[in-house]
């Protein structure tokens, strides 16, 4: 087994800056999911930790003995991603597709969630997806400082700062002119600025 390494960025001045955005989430239906050991959520592949949420990287996913639908749906949104699932009350995937191994069942997806037994979080080999929809509130800022992303991913993923920035106020201004951007990380020993 291939050793993971673990990517962490830092950097002597890395300022974040959040767009507060409220996120809601919509029900898809029941997909079928791990046929053949294939996931149909595949998004956290090669992540090991998504914000404050350990991922199981060799799974693709986030298990949680406390799963509910806005838990799992708080961690996919922080890597900006179109769609959730969950899966036999305490698994949750992210993904920005779904439905390669084809509709399930409604039947299929009644297993309630660990953390709340009001919501159903899927079955066996079958999620319950959820659509992610990102709504601006406001344009208020958070500025945070910071020494270290919150993102970490093993040694098959890489990370990139495509846009030029001279300030922490231009990639406000290009993350507030972009209809999905969640945050912006600017580094100034770059010059650079990464939309997420």
């Amino acid at each position: 087994m291939p050793q993971v390494l673990q990517l962490t960025i830092f950097f002597c001045a890395l300022l974040t800056c959040v767009i507060c955005r409220m996120v809601n989430y919509t029900y898809v239906g029941c997909y079928v999911d791990y046929t053949d050991h294939a996931r149909d959520l595949t998004a956290l592949s090669g992540v090991t930790q998504l914000g404050p949420f350990k991922v199981n990287s060799a799974n693709q996913l986030i298990h949680s003995t406390s799963m509910t639908l806005e838990l799992c749906s708080s961690a996919c949104s922080l890597g900006r991603f179109s769609y959730f699932g969950v899966q036999v009350g305490v698994q949750c995937f992210c993904g920005n597709f779904y439905g390669s191994q084809g509709k399930g069942n409604e039947g299929d997806c009644k297993k309630e969630c660990t953390g709340n037994p009001l919501q159903t979080c899927g079955g066996p080999s079958r999620n319950s997806v959820f659509y992610l929809s990102y709504t601006n509130f406001k344009n208020l800022y958070t500025v945070v400082k910071s020494n270290s992303l919150l993102i970490k991913t093993d040694s098959s993923r890489t990370s990139s700062w495509p846009t030029a920035a001279q300030t922490d106020a231009d990639c406000l201004l290009r993350c507030s002119a972009t209809a999905d951007c969640q945050a912006a990380v600017f580094s100034q020993r770059l010059l650079a600025c990464h939309l997420l």
